[in-house]
């Protein structure tokens, strides 16, 4: 059940996101929750016209201000206006976007991790799981969404789901129209290292993978028929 405040943060988040989730971290060890027993996570879908438009280009190049990073943009800005939010209500809050991971020290650029990935509180949330392109992918959206998290002492209704499954089964669509072969074609459990399923220093973000998922593909086709 939800309380009063979580209203009010769906409310506030309003039209900005498509979806939200209040996860409980309260079993993740100190670095990674910082001391923060739940998180707010948010999604923004990417354009789906933008997807159709990668998908068709095999030399299509992603830039920093193309339609995929201004979503990753949004969805960080998102993030610092809602701990601006919480923080307005005396609650702690910790954003993190690009910006308060940097100012929280909390990323490795030597090992291009963070303390605590999106990608980790999104399937303690159950809504998803991680695919052989080692994005997050999610029935409505394919691998098609831009994260944003926010850690919170606040007092919200948050739980703990269990991890779904990979639903990628065969599927090597992704590993097969990597240009770096960065993706190793390996199903993920939460007992698979990230080396595991890709070579982070290889992969050039080129998009690919995200845009040819076929869980991505069926967004992209459902809405645009709609």
């Amino acid at each position: 059940m939800h309380t009063v405040l979580n209203r009010e943060i769906e409310e506030w988040l309003g039209g900005k996101v498509d979806f939200i989730r209040f996860v409980d971290i309260s079993a993740l060890n100190f670095r990674q929750n910082r001391g923060m027993p739940r998180a707010i996570l948010i999604g923004i879908a990417v354009d789906p016209g933008f997807l159709q438009a990668v998908a068709s280009n095999p030399d299509y190049a992603h830039t920093s201000d193309d339609e995929y990073a201004r979503t990753e943009s949004r969805a960080g800005a998102t993030a610092d206006g809602l701990a601006a939010f919480l923080a307005g209500r005396g609650y702690k809050a910790l954003s993190q976007s690009d910006g308060g991971l940097l100012a929280e020290n909390a990323f490795d650029f030597a090992t291009k991790t963070s303390a605590l990935p999106h990608k980790t509180i999104a399937t303690l949330s159950g809504s998803g799981w991680i695919g052989k392109n080692n994005l997050f992918v999610t029935a409505d959206y394919g691998a098609a969404q831009c994260l944003g998290s926010v850690l919170t002492d606040a007092p919200l209704s948050a739980a703990g789901h269990e991890t779904q499954p990979s639903r990628c089964g065969g599927c090597t669509v992704c590993a097969g129209i990597c240009p770096e072969k960065a993706l190793k074609g390996h199903n993920w459990s939460r007992a698979v290292p990230r080396d595991e399923m890709i070579n982070v220093y290889a992969c050039d973000t080129c998009l690919k993978c995200l845009a040819h998922c076929p869980a991505t593909r069926a967004y992209v086709r459902r809405v645009l028929r709609e």
